[in-house]
Order: structure tokens, then C-alpha cells, then sequence
């Protein structure tokens, strides 16, 4: 069974007191949310709770690898909203919190989910740029994804600052009961859709939030030909190679008319492969040249590194050349034969 562990790093620095109650109920009620877009997947999370800002301690642990269905609510009593906000150090101490409940399987994740009314300006140990490094190694390993609720107007400057993709970053109106609730809901929404990728098999994301807008959608149906009604979707009963996955389905196997979904990291995709695009919300598929470009993956000249769960509103398929790609069952083939003439 797919395991995800959260951890949230809940801001309590002085300035959070005049929010403090909306902000524990609509963060117990997003645990819930959390719960049930668990249940409803088949999966298990567990949760870790961090505070920080507090004037002596700095950072406090609330709890730690609770399974969700069992994690006692917040009480509003349980922050103390005084000192600064020593941010990225709380940071820190979550990914040691969740580094201890690593089972080192592949399929096990990680989301650390920060929620702050101000700006960095205390983390001292281990500090910011230790901090930020550490991001950047979980981030390289395909499992870990990093997500910030931050004031609203800030959110450029945040991910600039501090190399955070922009997918990852959500702002908010920290100054309201209303703006509070509405931010929660957002990351309730947003924790749906991050379980669904994971039964897909997607580990991380840099689009938690958000990340090709729906004028995006609308530039993929203009710049791109859309495709849906020449195209087959192939399920793979087993793990097999992608011939037999053709096979099988009853169609002859021609070569390059086969597009493996996109569900890890793929180090090197030659220029020469064509790439589809796959709105989730429709199911319509749209390929063309200014694919690559729309994805911000380069242009035709270029071997790029694509990797799953980077692009938000879509599902992407990869042209095969190869007879012996495997494909893990459970997992789709998209098949085109008006491409399979054309020579690699």
C-alpha cells in the first residue's frame, strides 16, 4: 500500500495571534480532508506537526508519524503565537522528523506543507542556505515534495529568493478568518489531487498548487492538433515490455506508434520523440511540434530531463522507438499509428 508521510511546520509567531483560532480549525479540517482523499485512494499517511516562532523554545514538536485517522484535532491552546519566524529551520527539523520514519521503499514519499503570516528571519540552526540545500537533495530524489502557504504578494519574490518552484508556493490572506479558511481549502483541494497522482504512480511534484493555468489549456488547444479520436489508451494487465502491451490490446505493434506514459523520471528524451499532452480534467490529447516549448522543456534540438508530476493539468506520454520499454501494469500506453511510419 502507497505511504505518504506530512509533515506541517505551523507558523506561531507573535503575529499569527489575531488568526490563531481560524488557523487551528481550518488546519484540523484539511487533516481531515487529507484523511479522506487517503481512504478514498486506497493509501496511508501518516502526520507530523511542528510549530515555530514561539520566544523561548523557537520550535516545538506538536506530534510526530501519527497515522491520520488517528491524530488528535489542535486545540487553539496548543500554539503559542509570540517571537519571530525562524522558517527554514523548521524546515529542517520536519525532514529529520520524517527522514526517521523512511522505510527506504521507492514508492514511500514525503510532503512538507509550511504555513507562515511573515517572512524568514530567525533560522540560525541550521540556517537558511543548509536548509535550502537539504530541499534540494530530497527534492533530486523523486520522493519528496515541498510546499509554502505565504503572504499574499510575495509569492515571486519567495520562490526567487529561495529556488522554490512557483507550483509549490500558494499565497494567502493572512490577515483573516475568511482568508485562512480559504487558503486550507486550497491545500485540501491540492492534497486530492497529490493522492490521485500517486496512484499513478507519480512520487513528487513541483505543481502542488498549481502549475499550467487554464489559459495554458487553452494555448495547447490552439498552438497543437488535437488528437484524441486517432489515438488508442492501453491499460497493461502486467508488467510487460511495450510491445506486448500493443499486442495484446489486438493491435499490430509498429514502431514510434507507441507513447509510454510519463510516471518517472526520465534522465535523457531525445529531440527526435514527439510528445502528447493529456488534459486531465477532459481526457483530450493534443500533441505538435510546440509541445516541448509549452511544457518548458526546450525545443526541438534539444535531450531533455522530464519528470513526473512537473506539469500540473496534464498527463504526458513520451514516444517509444524502443521494442522492450517496459511498462508496469496498471500503467497506459497511448497508441497512434498515424505516427508509426515515421522512421527514428
Amino acid at each position: 500500500m502507497l505511504q505518504t508521510h506530512v509533515a506541517f511546520c505551523i507558523d506561531e509567531s507573535g503575529s499569527v495571534r489575531q488568526i490563531i483560532r481560524p488557523l487551528v480549525k481550518a488546519y484540523n479540517k484539511t487533516v481531515g480532508d487529507i484523511r479522506d482523499a487517503v481512504l478514498a485512494e486506497g493509501q496511508e499517511a501518516s502526520m507530523t506537526a511542528l510549530a515555530f516562532g514561539d520566544r523561548v523554545l523557537k520550535h516545538r514538536i506538536l506530534y510526530v508519524g501519527q497515522q491520520v485517522q488517528t491524530v488528535t484535532p489542535l486545540k487553539h491552546t496548543d500554539l503559542n503565537p509570540t517571537g519571530m519566524t525562524p522558517l527554514f529551520d523548521s524546515v529542517y527539523r520536519a525532514i529529520k522528523k520524517l527522514e526517521e520514519l523512511d522505510d527506504g521503499k521507492e514508492d514511500t514519499t514525503f510532503i512538507i506543507n509550511t504555513v507562515t503570516d511573515g517572512f524568514e528571519n530567525n533560522s540560525i540552526d541550521p540556517g537558511v542556505n543548509k536548509t535550502l540545500e537539504l530541499i534540494e537533495e530530497k527534492t533530486a530524489l523523486d520522493r519528496w515534495t515541498f510546499a509554502f502557504l505565504v503572504p499574499i504578494g510575495h509569492s515571486t519574490k519567495f520562490c526567487r529568493k529561495y529556488r522554490i518552484p512557483s507550483g509549490n508556493v500558494q499565497e494567502w490572506d493572512e490577515k483573516t478568518a475568511e482568508g485562512t479558511e480559504q487558503a486550507f481549502a486550497i491545500s485540501s483541494v491540492a492534497y486530492q489531487g497529490y493522492f490521485k497522482d500517486r496512484s499513478r504512480g507519480i512520487r513528487s511534484t513541483k505543481s502542488f498548487y498549481s502549475d499550467t493555468s487554464n489559459l495554458t489549456v487553452r494555448e495547447a488547444r490552439k498552438a497543437l492538433s488535437e488528437i484524441t479520436n486517432q489515438v488508442t489508451i492501453i491499460t497493461a494487465t502486467e508488467t510487460c515490455n511495450i510491445r506486448e502491451a500493443v499486442e495484446r490490446a489486438g493491435k499490430p505493434f509498429i514502431k514510434g506508434a507507441a507513447f509510454y506514459h510519463l510516471i518517472k523520471t526520465e534522465k535523457r528524451v531525445q529531440p527526435y520523440k514527439l510528445v502528447a499532452l493529456q488534459v486531465k480534467s477532459s481526457g483530450k490529447i493534443y500533441c505538435g511540434q510546440d509541445a516541448r516549448n509549452m511544457l518548458g522543456i526546450g525545443g526541438l534540438a534539444e535531450t531533455v530531463r522530464l519528470v513526473p508530476g512537473d506539469h500540473g493539468k496534464f498527463d504526458i506520454y513520451i514516444q517509444s522507438t524502443s521494442y522492450n520499454r517496459k511498462i508496469p501494469a496498471g500503467t497506459n500506453v497511448l497508441y497512434w499509428p498515424k505516427v508509426g511510419s515515421q522512421k527514428k
